[in-house]
């Protein structure tokens, strides 16, 4: 695994630790101040999914896929 695509992977895990909710895409983009390209920021999160780290579940509400930590993380501590 590249040293750039594990720096993100933490700020992705550190973003939905603290969230307090499920985050869409775009909303993880926004608070990593992402811009540009969100392709590889998606390839880290799927990565992020199969390997059960996070995992991705229907929003009904908001018509979106939304990512939190698999096991009930993503709330303040």
């Amino acid at each position: 695994m590249a040293r750039a695509e594990e720096g993100v992977r933490g700020k992705i895990l550190e973003v939905l630790r603290h969230a307090g909710k499920p985050l869409e895409v775009g909303e993880i983009a926004e608070a990593l101040g992402w811009s540009g390209d969100l392709r590889h920021l998606r390839r880290v999160l799927a990565s992020l999914v199969r390997e059960g780290v996070v995992v991705r579940i229907p929003d009904y509400g908001r018509r979106r896929m939304v990512y939190t930590l698999a096991g009930g993380g993503g709330g303040e501590s």
